[in-house]
């Protein structure tokens, strides 16, 4: 696959914004468009070498076993690292296939002097504790460990580019908190997960870490570090999108990407997070519905039993429903990822050293369930790769399914139905 060229000029689609935009065609002469909207007040920062779209190309190629060719000059180091990026994801994904990138390459610090900091921030767990120990004056008692000068969202990440509808009231809220937090907000818009390559169907597993990766560096004349809060604590050897092992490999020699507390357990966290006023009055966890948190699903569930062992109810009375949080619940939970057993493993060790029996219960209630849901849950994921079964095994997943708490999300476009 090779990049044909870019362009930068306004947007034609959100007022105030300008857009780069990359033509990249693959082997079979297939085309395609990716684009980047920023706001004009960021606009000097934007990239004019191959370093963000040669991320954004990389797991398309892999997926495809097609290597990649750019016009454009890529940082060395950057390139170096990709290369061991893709033996990282073809080891964990065999069916991928190692990349070839053909190009020319510069030092990116020779010729950048970027003087920006900027942390990643989804109105979440992991960004609030990423943020909070990156201020003086957050009031929860951290060590600061560096600074920041921006807070970046992203819309087209969770909720697709062409959405506005869902992100609006999500905007809303995040632009709230960064008043609270007193740093310059910046929402960048991108269409990079609105084509089904693995920039969308495999965002979790294998690609997240490079989409926040691909934004820095879109704005790498801007940032000499950014900040991405850590998924999973580096024990548990979940393979992610975002990993330990991964992420700061996208660094190039002038901008920095930060891998940011995965020695921490997602407890620790959340224990933090309720203890932050922004977080109090604007914590987001859910992604069923685009303002609030719905109180039902498991990400809901997960955060709200969480804050119950730590006492923390009512500090995050703001944020949820507890009149929809009731303990006995909690063995409806499914709990089937390697993600999943990881934070449930850890919210049973709170709950065990608070003493909570009913918790504790409730939780390995939900865990022999789920174990004995897996077998046939298999069952309809297999179903519904074939095409003349694939409705029989959509039912299948409903009725193991039926009065589980499960994860919910809004529709991306690029969902098929």
């Amino acid at each position: 696959m090779r990049l044909l060229n870019t362009v930068v000029g306004p947007s034609a689609l959100t007022d105030g914004f300008t857009r780069i935009t990359a033509r990249i065609v693959m082997d079979i002469e297939e085309e395609m468009s990716l684009w980047v909207d920023v706001p004009d007040e960021l606009k000097d920062g934007i990239s004019d070498s191959g370093n963000p779209w040669v991320i954004a190309m990389l797991p398309i190629a892999a997926a495809r076993h097609e290597n990649i060719q750019l016009s454009l000059p890529v940082d060395a180091l950057l390139l170096e690292n990709l290369r061991g990026i893709s033996k990282i994801w073809s080891g964990w994904y065999p069916e991928l296939s190692e990349v070839a990138i053909d190009c020319s390459t510069f030092s990116s610090i020779e010729t950048l002097k970027p003087e920006k900091c900027a942390a990643f921030f989804s109105g979440g767990i992991d960004s609030y504790y990423t943020i909070a120990r990156r201020l003086p004056d957050s009031g929860t008692g951290l060590p600061v460990v560096g600074h920041i000068d921006d807070l970046l969202s992203v819309w087209g990440f969770d909720v697709s580019a062409n959405d506005e509808a869902s992100f609006s009231p999500m905007a809303k809220g995040l632009i709230s908190a960064a008043k609270q937090i007193r740093r310059k907000h910046a929402i960048i818009r991108t269409n990079l997960r609105d084509n089904r390559t693995p920039w969308f169907t495999r965002w979790g597993p294998l690609t997240n870490g490079a989409g926040l990766a691909f934004i820095s560096l879109v704005l790498e004349k801007r940032y000499r570090q950014v900040v991405l809060g850590s998924s999973f604590p580096n024990y548990t050897y979940v393979d992610w999108g975002s990993h330990p092992l991964v992420d700061h490999l996208f660094s190039t020699s002038a901008t920095q990407i930060v891998h940011d507390g995965p020695s921490v357990t997602r407890v620790q966290k959340t224990d933090l997070a309720a203890q932050f006023p922004p977080a109090q009055s604007a914590l987001h966890v859910c992604h069923a519905i685009g303002d609030d948190n719905c109180s039902e699903c498991e990400k809901c569930y997960r955060t709200m039993i969480t804050l119950d062992i730590l006492g923390h109810k009512e500090r995050m009375s703001k944020v949820f429903d507890w009149s929809k949080y009731h303990v006995e619940a909690v063995r409806k939970i499914k709990i089937g990822s390697k993600g999943d057993k990881v934070f449930y493993g850890e919210i049973l060790d709170a709950a065990r050293a608070a003493k909570r029996a009913d918790l504790v219960s409730e939780l390995e209630s939900a865990g022999i369930r789920s174990r004995t849901a897996s077998p046939a849950l298999k069952t309809s994921e297999w179903l519904m790769q074939l095409p003349g079964l694939w409705r029989a095994g959509m039912a299948l997943r409903k009725f193991v399914l039926r009065n589980s708490i499960t994860a919910k999300y809004i529709k991306h476009s690029s969902d098929k139905p």
